[in-house]
């Protein structure tokens, strides 16, 4: 099977290279940048040195060749690259955000002018969890975001816990600095960021309404998410800790390890933490019930870069091609 990486020089371009580099399903393997068109991918990504040390291409939507594209690029440009593809009846994954929203009016009114809409209905939410069966059948799917893969897996559980406020929901996620992407920022550079906690966009997030859709999808009522994001001094991982309102007598890990329990990448622990998932493509979870303030707390985390970018990206192609969806993502964090 022949793969393009379209945005290889990113952290999520090269999260996919590693990735796919080894995946015994890929045969041939490329990778465009229009900034790095030329240079190889190991020289931009060091850890692919002597694994992948083909050069950047410079991409042409119309005369692309591959069976498979992920478009590992910026939010409003995938837009004006799929469309092509799918013409081509090629398969995509795009990790941007501009296919995550059926309501293209949401999108735009947090992002950009779209310029395919039509394709936003024929897209399908990439969640493996939830949505295996539509992703199997679709031709285009859109990656969710990181922040919004931790906390809709933290929180879908709770959807069958008939006591609980689910009309109301607090989240506070802290993410590693790798989430804001491979250019450097004021905001991002280790003096900043080093023994620190710096909360950002605080009620204002644009992962937050795509948290809104799936969530009010999946509990068939409107909901409102309260979110509050903070960059951590850490480079990759996401913690979200999800708090709802209620009493409950539910044994809620039982409940939620009987949920997850045919899911091979979620794992309900008491001691859910960043380094056990870090690159890896695990969501690993923890709930609680706080009697005092009659509330469950749900911890859930996962690497920002693979579950909650290239590894997921990989599971959906796995499954749009028939695979096994766990093919190239078995890799365990290390310990410690």
């Amino acid at each position: 099977m022949k793969v393009t990486v379209v945005g290889g020089s990113g952290y999520t371009g090269s999260e996919l290279l590693r990735i796919l580099a080894r995946h015994p399903k890929v045969g041939g393997l490329t990778a465009t940048s229009t900034q790095h068109a030329g240079k190889k991918a190991s020289a931009l990504h060091q850890n692919l040195l002597g694994i992948y040390d083909k050069e950047l291409e410079v991409m042409d939507k119309k005369t692309l060749d591959a069976d498979f594209v992920f478009l590992a690029t910026p939010h409003g440009e995938s837009m004006n690259i799929a469309p092509q593809l799918i013409e081509n009846e090629v398969k995509v994954v795009d990790l941007s955000a501009d296919y995550r929203f059926d309501d293209v009016k949401v999108y735009e009114q947090f992002y950009s002018k779209h310029t395919s809409p039509d394709l936003c209905k024929k897209a399908v939410y990439g969640l493996p969890e939830l949505y295996r069966d539509r992703i199997k059948k679709a031709q285009l799917v859109a990656n969710p975001g990181c922040y919004p893969t931790s906390v809709i897996l933290g929180l879908t559980p709770l959807k069958e816990v008939k006591e609980l406020e689910l009309n109301r929901i607090t989240v506070d996620s802290m993410s590693g600095t790798s989430g804001a992407g491979y250019k450097p920022t004021e905001f991002t550079q280790h003096s900043e960021v080093d023994e620190n906690l710096k909360v950002y966009k605080v009620g204002k997030h644009r992962h937050r309404p795509e948290m809104e859709a799936v969530i009010e999808e999946q509990l068939k009522k409107k909901v409102k998410v309260s979110f509050t994001p903070t960059l951590a001094p850490v480079i990759r991982g996401i913690q979200s800790n999800i708090h709802v309102y209620g009493s409950t007598a539910v044994d809620l890990m039982e409940h939620y390890k009987k949920y997850y329990k045919k899911e091979f990448f979620v794992r309900i622990t008491e001691t859910p933490c960043i380094k056990n998932v870090a690159n890896t493509n695990y969501c690993d979870i923890g709930v609680w019930y706080d009697q005092n303030a009659s509330q469950v707390i749900a911890v859930s985390v996962i690497d920002n870069l693979v579950k909650g970018a290239a590894g997921q990206a990989v599971q959906n192609m796995n499954l749009m091609k028939g695979f096994d969806e766990k093919t190239g993502l078995e890799c365990i964090a290390g310990h410690p």
